[in-house]
């Protein structure tokens, strides 16, 4: 199921947690180097710096092939211009599976991204070119899936993951609008977070479970965008402009209720983000409330922008001056400023950059003095063995 090799991926895992534990002081410096040599991997996979270099480096060499290829085949038909971008799309995904992952071993190096992207783009245009010229985004959603969904899983890649999520979440809202027609403006913002409610719950699952650590990644591009899409699906400027769009609607069904939505749930993403540890909640509560007061000074313009602001400022300070002295004076709950050990990709970037420029610069060597033979002053002068 997973193209790559599965005793790496966990051994790759392994030194990961290694490290991890290296930097809390958990594990010496021995223990560590220990594990490093034990859980060795044959993977190519360079710093984020060289990875962009490969992807720019993979969409020049792809575009040139294609032109190439255009040139000596030249489709004058739809059926031909399908069939080529079908076989162009394959074509990309064999190299992808063959040279890249089975004989050179590249695992996030980049080409294998870009070829992976570029294969599936051109297998999914040539196959939905087929459909009729009446085909709308819901045929082209039902087709897409499948392969998005297959994608993520064989290949572990995250943005495919959010291709997929996208792809399901307009199949369901886009089947619910031609199933119940101008009614569906009403059910649609309730399914949207029922749908999102099951993705997160779903991906939380998978989380948690064992055998399924290698899409540890995608799980959480899951978790992250369907607790952005609940939010969305309850945000009063979301459904006030989607009942405009469908149905000119100048404001929803119960529009007590989506305000309500819209300044409540930020606060329980915030409060369950607190209660149960989730930094992910805990963020994506604090960008929902931003999006909250945005959504309010969008239809009340009861202050100025830039008061707006200052006075939102302000209550964000106090409220985490009170949390921070709340949860000091609770030593049961486990709080604490330290990182995780978990760092980011601008973090891995920014310690790239200081290794490439200030630590990897090695102090010059002195000039080697030039005695000439011999002499006290300054080598001017010979020995008694010239």
């Amino acid at each position: 199921m997973i193209a790559y090799n599965r005793t790496w991926l966990d051994a790759l895992l392994t030194t990961d947690l290694a490290k991890q534990w290296h930097e809390k002081g958990l594990v010496s410096d021995e223990r560590l180097r220990s594990v490093q040599e034990q859980y060795r991997t044959g993977f190519y996979s360079p710093n984020v710096f060289v990875r962009i270099g490969l992807g720019i480096f993979g969409l020049i060499l792809i575009g040139a092939v294609l032109g190439l290829i255009i040139l000596m085949v030249s489709p004058d038909s739809e059926e031909a211009t399908a069939l080529f971008g079908m076989f162009c799309g394959a074509g990309f995904i064999v190299v992808l599976e063959t040279v890249l992952i089975r004989k050179n071993h590249h695992y996030g190096s980049g080409l294998d991204d870009v070829l992976l992207y570029a294969g599936t783009m051109c297998f999914l245009s040539g196959l939905c070119s087929l459909l009729p010229d009446n085909a709308d985004v819901l045929a082209y959603s039902c087709v897409s899936l499948p392969f998005l969904v297959i994608g993520a899983i064989r290949y572990l890649d995250r943005l495919m993951t959010a291709a997929a999520f996208i792809c399901a979440l307009m199949i369901v809202l886009l089947t619910l609008k031609e199933t119940l027609d101008t009614s569906a403006v009403y059910i649609m913002p309730f399914i949207a977070m029922l749908f999102s409610a099951g993705v997160y719950y779903f991906a939380g699952k998978g989380m948690r479970q064992t055998g399924r650590h290698y899409w540890e990644a995608c799980f959480g591009v899951l978790a992250f965008l369907s607790l952005l899409t609940f939010y969305a699906g309850g945000n009063y400027w979301v459904v006030q402009q989607a009942g405009w769009d469908m149905l000119a609607l100048e404001q929803p069904a119960m529009p007590w209720l989506f305000w309500a939505f819209t300044f409540a749930i930020p606060v329980f993403y915030i409060f369950q983000g607190l209660r149960r540890k989730d930094r992910l909640l805990l963020d994506v509560g604090i960008g929902c409330a931003v999006a909250a007061v945005f959504t309010f000074r969008f239809y009340f313009h009861v202050f100025s922008l830039a008061w707006v602001a200052t006075i939102g400022g302000a209550v964000l300070f106090v409220i985490s001056y009170l949390s921070i002295r709340y949860l000091r004076s609770r030593p049961d709950l486990s709080y604490t400023y330290e990182t995780d050990g978990k760092r980011s990709l601008l973090q891995k970037a920014q310690e790239q950059i200081f290794d490439q420029t200030i630590a990897g610069q090695a102090t010059p060597a002195p000039a080697a003095k030039t005695d000439m033979g011999g002499g006290q002053f300054g080598g001017g002068g010979a020995g008694s063995e010239f």
